[in-house]
């Protein structure tokens, strides 16, 4: 990996000149200035951030300009980004800025929709994966977009969980998004294929690679449940109890067999999907008196796939919902996601729901789809969850041996511990939710 020192010259040289000559907003305008700061709170498990600010002179009123920008860029050795998946994952992430929500926003042009495309994600000034000279001799992945954070957009993750107003507004923003996958099936299937032919399949297994990140990461998260689940024989009962074991058997010395089972396509519901729908993934603009949502953006796409929308469904609501919630609110919140969704594609095929092309995303079809992949959450929950719940300590220590070796056995130390039994509890809950809902059937089915 290029040098701090490198990577700010390259930001505020070459990349500066792109920025400007990509954007007919700098037309007719000189630069005045190009700063480049790192902002280490803002750095990812394999993204490094830069904050870029640049001002410039326009010729003819002589006013001047500040734009505050945000500059991501892969971290890591060329090993590092191999076993991590990080070349797929941050050319996928600049396809779906650069090519997938732009195409999408164009298939909306003259559409009487109410949906905001471009308020789902930062707006881009530059995006572009492959060979950067000027930083080294192996791809990278250069993303600039607005720095939203001074305009009131901040991160959630102080929440261990999300209220009832946070959760509806996340599902809001991704049925619209996927709802452009399904209008776009129906009116220009050959456009949707292209899209989804740019996006480099991301599996999860990956025979003979011993340091695969996802091998690593699941096999940890389940058998620190299982283990957990050997303390508490009390909860292992009944049809909870028959899953449990074929799991057990069938799954936890390949976790990712199943993961990579799940992403079969089952047409016609797979959509492009955000693939890492988080609390974490996303940024809130918020009223100041009442503290409640007015705003919302998608970020970091890196785990993008085109499979079932229950992958992005089922991570963000196990991740995000306490007990009480799923227990309370659970078909409230998967009817709201489905009728934004039937909302946007009568608005955007201008039909209504009696059309014939709408009966297979009936309600009753999609609750059917998501129980054969909502399971997905419940793995995904169970070596994730804790990496959420834990102390700062074990966050930074974490992050340290995700970064040096993912195969020291002080990674899988501190990852079978972290959030204590807290964490161990809340994926209990998670599992128990998805086995009263009929989720888990799919390990007695494959």
């Amino acid at each position: 990996m290029a040098s701090v020192n490198k990577q700010k010259d390259f930001i505020t040289g070459e990349l500066t000149r792109l920025i400007l000559a990509e954007n007919e907003e700098f037309a007719n305008c000189d630069l005045v200035e190009s700063k480049a700061t790192t902002s280490p709170q803002l750095n990812g498990f394999m993204a490094i951030i830069f904050k870029l600010s640049i001002i410039v002179e326009c010729q003819q009123s002589r006013e001047r300009k500040n734009y505050d920008l945000i500059v991501k860029l892969m971290k890591g050795s060329e090993d590092f980004r191999t076993w991590s998946k990080g070349f797929t994952q941050f050319g996928n992430e600049v396809f779906i800025y650069g090519k997938v929500i732009p195409a999408f926003g164009n298939f909306l042009k003259g559409r009487k929709t109410s949906i905001e495309w471009r308020k789902w994600a930062p707006k881009v000034y530059y995006s572009y994966y492959g060979k950067v000279p000027a930083l080294s001799d192996i791809p990278e992945s250069v993303l600039v977009m607005e720095n939203i954070s001074p305009f009131g957009f901040e991160n959630t993750t102080s929440r261990l969980e999300l209220d009832l107003d946070h959760l509806f507004f996340m599902l809001k923003v991704i049925s619209e998004y996927h709802a452009l996958s399904y209008a776009m099936r129906i009116e220009n299937p050959d456009k949707l294929d292209k899209l989804v032919e740019g996006i480099v399949p991301l599996s999860y297994q990956d025979p003979g690679n011993d340091k695969n990140l996802y091998d690593i990461l699941h096999k940890i998260g389940l058998t620190r449940f299982l283990d957990f689940l050997d303390r508490r024989p009390d909860a292992l009962v009944g049809k909870f109890k028959e899953e449990m074991e074929v799991l057990r058997r069938k799954y936890q010395n390949c976790p990712t067999k199943i993961l990579d089972l799940l992403r079969r396509d089952d047409k016609p519901y797979s959509v492009i999907q955000h693939g890492d729908y988080n609390r974490n993934n996303v940024l809130f603009r918020y009223d100041e008196t009442t503290k409640k949502p007015l705003e919302m953006r998608m970020i970091d796409f890196q785990e993008v796939r085109y499979g079932s929308p229950a992958f992005d469904l089922s991570f963000f609501l196990y991740m995000n919902t306490s007990a009480a919630i799923r227990e309370q609110s659970w078909e409230e919140l998967l009817q709201y996601y489905h009728s934004n969704l039937l909302k946007c594609l009568k608005e955007i095929l201008d039909c209504n729901e009696t059309d014939d092309r709408l009966q297979v995303y009936s309600y009753e079809a999609f609750k059917q789809h998501f129980s054969r992949f909502a399971i997905y959450g419940v793995f995904i929950s169970a070596h994730f969850l804790p990496w959420m719940d834990c102390s700062e300590e074990e966050c930074e220590r974490l992050s340290h041996h995700f970064e040096t070796d993912m195969k020291s056995q002080e990674f899988w130390d501190i990852s079978m511990i972290a959030g204590g039994d807290k964490s161990n509890e809340k994926i209990l809950s998670v599992a128990k939710h998805a086995s009263n809902m009929g989720y888990m059937r799919f390990l007695l089915e494959e």
